[in-house]
């Protein structure tokens, strides 16, 4: 017996917005950290809460670090505007 596909809509509560948001974003970190290693790659994964926080992850070769927002957005937007345009 398989399992059941869920219909993903908008939670109507917004304190079960943020629960659920608090334990999804660890496995989309995992999955983000494990592609990072996997196909060596540069990553930045930038997340806002339902409360308006924002949380940014930089994976770099490898690493993967939780990094304060306000201290590091600068030195992100600075390696995004080196990458040429596609």
């Amino acid at each position: 017996m398989g399992r059941v596909k869920l219909k993903i809509k908008r939670l109507e509560s917004s304190n079960n917005r943020q629960i659920t948001y608090s334990k999804r974003r660890t496995g989309i970190v995992k999955k983000a950290k494990e592609l990072a290693i996997l196909c060596d790659i540069d990553l930045v994964l930038l997340m806002f809460s339902p409360t308006e926080k924002p949380t940014l992850f930089v994976g770099e070769r490898s690493i993967l670090m939780e990094l304060s927002f306000s201290s590091n957005l600068e030195q992100v937007i600075a390696k995004l505007a080196q990458v040429p345009a596609q």
